[in-house]
């Protein structure tokens, strides 16, 4: 009965801090979204903000990702046909927020070809890398680099997979 109760209050806990720190439960399930497959599995970053991003990928100046306390995102290293790929899975408190985001991000990164309602995208990057980006729920999943166009689709539909399997 006594472990019981305990387990009870470290749950009700965490539920509280959960809400207080503006954390979704999808959001500390973002790492869920990682396929095994491929994975170098030391590369796993959870990233904070756009400086911790910097710090490992850099992608801009400004907060294109708005990443911050009320998002969880992670970034890892994948190796398809021994190539390297790299792909940044957020969490963002709504769907809302998440679509705001993939728009912002997609105009910003791509070319005038995306479409902010379409919910995937995918393209060959002046660097001869191919990109991709996906937006699922409160998820955006992004492939910032990929060998080729079929190892960035794979990545991609595979994380989707895992993401929507979260919701």
């Amino acid at each position: 009965m006594r472990k019981a109760f305990i387990l009870l209050v470290l749950t009700a806990g965490l539920l509280i801090h959960s809400a207080a720190s503006g954390q979704t439960p999808a959001a500390k399930r973002v790492r869920d979204i990682l396929p095994a497959e491929g994975l170098v599995g030391p590369s796993v970053v959870a990233i904070r903000d756009q400086a911790a991003l910097n710090a490992h990928y850099y992608l801009a100046d400004e907060t294109v990702l708005e990443l911050g306390r009320k998002t969880d995102a992670v970034l890892a290293r994948y190796r398809p046909a021994g190539r390297e790929a790299l792909l940044l899975a957020a969490a963002y408190p709504s769907e809302t927020d998440a679509g705001r985001v993939y728009g912002r991000f997609g105009r910003d990164f791509f070319s005038k070809r995306f479409d902010p309602k379409s919910p995937r995208f995918l393209e060959k990057l002046e660097t001869r890398d191919w990109a991709g980006a996906s937006r699922i729920g409160p998820f955006l999943i992004i492939i910032l680099e990929a060998p080729d166009r079929n190892s960035c689709d794979d990545l991609l539909r595979r994380a989707e997979e895992k993401a929507l399997a979260l919701l």
